[in-house]
């Protein structure tokens, strides 16, 4: 197998997959992928393509560290080519090369969300790659802060501030789909006799394996949340005819399963589960409110056994 093939350079780096899109050029004609030869090592493993149909398909089907890209293309013209080609692939860097008369363009360019802008004629080799790399670079800690500031740092999971964005949006969807959604207001029984007996390095793994009871009970397009402590909250979306029943069914499957392969201590969560109605006028404070008191309804209910 070629290093090529491989993606890796022969100082045995990662290459850094990249998709041109270059209008009116084909690869041999690309001063692009030329400038991109003149650096001094092989760092790219680029992909070129010369109309915006092209790269959106080519975006579906792969992924890139980064994309290079000129306004002008046969098929598209001027900001609305950036804005596609971001709104397919918002995670991805993107430069955008432009000619002089473009130029104006380039703030509200950034404003949309590119990373750079450089002008025909004014960057060279050296340039161009440093600009790439400072890109990927700023772009990864946009989305690992990102990453932190809507996600909890023990579980994995989003935390308060993610849950009430991503929820939100669920009940707009919600509304205008006519979905049902279900929402599970959840807590983890004992966790202060856990961390009593034990010591909080062991709670804190219990806090884990609960988050991961969750994750296995619901699906991937459920929002799963830890809203701190020993607080969870689940918003399931367009769930099927199972409903409450079945999906408490299936969560108390999933803790006893975990149960039996833990010697130390054994889970329990109590929930209080609410339905949502598209046609009501309800919040999602509203929601949560009520699946607050189902929960310390479910609570007592096992006090009192």
């Amino acid at each position: 197998m070629t290093a090529q093939k491989e993606k890796i350079n022969p100082t045995g780096t990662k290459l850094i997959k990249l998709l041109v899109i270059e209008g009116g050029q084909d690869k041999e004609g690309s001063w692009l992928l030329a400038i991109l030869d003149e650096s001094q090592s092989v760092q790219f493993a680029p992909t070129h393509v010369n109309r915006l149909s092209k790269a959106l398909n080519t975006l579906r089907n792969s992924s890139f560290d980064a994309i290079l890209m000129n306004l002008t293309l046969p098929d598209s013209l001027g900001i609305d080519t950036f804005i596609q080609v971001n709104s397919q692939a918002p995670d991805i860097p993107i430069l955008v090369i432009s000619e002089e008369d473009q130029r104006a363009m380039a703030f509200e360019i950034i404003r949309e969300g590119a990373q750079d802008f450089l002008i025909e004629g004014e960057f060279d080799a050296e340039r161009l790659v440093r600009s790439i790399r400072f890109a990927i670079e700023r772009n990864r800690m946009r989305v690992m802060l990102q990453y932190l500031s809507l996600n909890d740092e023990l579980t994995g999971l989003l935390n308060r501030r993610g849950f009430i964005s991503l929820a939100n949006q669920q009940f707009k969807i919600a509304r205008r789909e006519k979905w049902q959604l279900l929402l599970i207001f959840a807590d983890l029984d004992g966790l202060k006799d856990i961390n009593d007996r034990f010591g909080h390095p062991i709670g804190d793994q219990a806090l884990r394996a609960t988050a991961l009871i969750f994750k296995e009970t619901f699906r991937t397009s459920d929002v799963i949340a830890r809203l701190g402590g020993d607080e969870f909250i689940i918003l399931a979306n367009n769930f099927s005819n199972e409903g409450m029943e079945g999906i408490a069914g299936r969560l108390q499957e999933n803790i006893n399963k975990t149960n039996a392969e833990n010697r130390n201590y054994q889970l329990s969560v109590s929930y209080g589960i609410v339905q949502f109605d598209p046609q009501s006028g309800e919040t999602l404070d509203e929601m949560i409110a009520k699946a607050d008191q189902a929960l310390y309804l479910h609570k007592l209910s096992k006090s009192d056994k």
